[in-house]
Parts: structure tokens; sequence; C-alpha cells
């Protein structure tokens, strides 16, 4: 999470330096910063790669720069950002890190009583969007097409328990064979500052012949801060 915040003082910084130029106005930065709540799926998982939709989570913080195309109402947007994609499991079973990586049940001897079980992964971004709007100066009903290009940080896989009475919680910080590099299309509708969104991860999770192939997609709520 030190990314998070790392990016967050960033926003933070840049927020209140535009309040200094402007005493008690609202930021009027060349930009935008995004927060995206969503939730996983993975595309053609083995069965005991199923996840529980509502703990499967997906946030991401993007500051996207505004590029205008002519004196038109179509402009790109690119920047920087974090995402932290999180993976609740259905069955009783985590990941073995392998030169293969499997998906392994856990010892009911030892693993009594799961709460949960999942596999997080963080990523930097870089996002490219290409969007319309209906009124001048990004503002009105919007619709954007594009993607984004990631990078891997970390990844780890994290199991609550119960043992003998008293709950308890392992995780792992491991490489997985996850794919070191993600991209994918994503897509948003929507009106001033809130848009629901979609992504659809053409990049595998695992790198290939090293793990289950299954590729990434979301739907969400995409919020403009500012």
């Amino acid at each position: 999470m030190k990314y998070l915040f790392s990016f967050i003082l960033f926003a933070y910084s840049l927020t209140s330096f535009a309040q200094q130029e402007t005493p008690g106005a609202q930021p009027d930065l060349p930009g935008t910063l995004v927060f995206d709540l969503g939730f996983n799926f993975l595309q053609e998982a083995p069965e005991t790669m199923d996840l529980k939709v509502w703990r499967s989570k997906s946030v991401d913080f993007y500051y996207l720069y505004p590029i205008p195309i002519g004196e038109s109402n179509f402009s790109v947007h690119t920047g920087l950002g974090f995402g932290f994609e999180k993976h609740s499991f259905a069955n009783n079973v985590t990941l073995l890190d392998a030169d293969s990586t499997q998906v392994i049940d856990l010892d009911e001897d030892v693993y009594q009583s799961v709460e949960k079980t999942q596999f997080s992964t963080h990523y930097v971004d870089i996002p490219l969007e290409l969007r319309f709007y209906t009124k001048e100066n990004n503002r009105g009903f919007m619709v954007a097409v594009g993607g984004k290009v990631g990078r891997l940080l970390n990844a780890y896989t994290k199991v609550r328990y119960d043992q003998d009475g008293e709950t308890k919680t392992d995780k792992f910080t491991r490489d997985y064979n996850i794919n070191p590099w993600r991209y994918g299309v994503q897509t948003r509708i929507g009106f001033r500052g809130f848009h629901l969104t979609g992504y659809y991860g053409l990049s595998d999770l695992f790198e290939k012949d090293k793990g289950p192939q299954t590729n990434n997609f979301k739907v969400g709520l995409s919020i403009a801060l500012f």
C-alpha cells in the first residue's frame, strides 16, 4: 500500500499548490484525479479458481492529463497511476509458488474454518483514453475508449482461518509466475464526475505455461475527484 500512499501524497501536493495560487478556491488543475472501484472476474479460469465476486475488489487511482484535439469535443487523456487487484477464492484453495503455479487445496488439519483466502496484485499503470464530451471544456455527458499498460509491483496470497479457537492470518509474498506486464482495453461512460467503467485484460494473468491460463476483467464505478 506504500505506492497508494505515495500517489495520494502527490495528488494532495498538486491540490495544495493550486489552492495557494487562489486561496479559498477549488483546485483548477490541467488534469483529473480518477478513482475507480470495481469487481474482478477471471475469464476461462479453472473451477478451482472460482471467485467470491463481492470480495474480489479492484481499486485504481490515476492522474489523467487532457490533450485537446483541435476545437472539437474530443480529447486524449493520459497519465500515471496505481492499480490494486484482489481475487477472493470461493473454495478453500490457495496458490502454490512453483515452476508452474498451481491451485491447491488448503490442509484442513491446519486451516480450520477458513474465513477467506485470496491473492492480490499491485501495478503501476499508464492509461490512455480518447474522450468525447457533449460540452466544451471537458463537461457534460462523456464517453471514453482506450486502454492501459501496467507493470507488476508485487503479488501475495492471504489466508485467514481459525486454528484451535484462535483467528490467524498467513500472508505470503511470492512471484507466483504472475505476468510482469498487463495490458488491456477500457471504456467509461457517464456524466460530470461519475462514470460506469469496464476493463478487459488482453494479457494473461500468469506467464505462458507457468500457471492457469486466464485473464482478468472488471466492471465498476469511476469518480473524478477533481
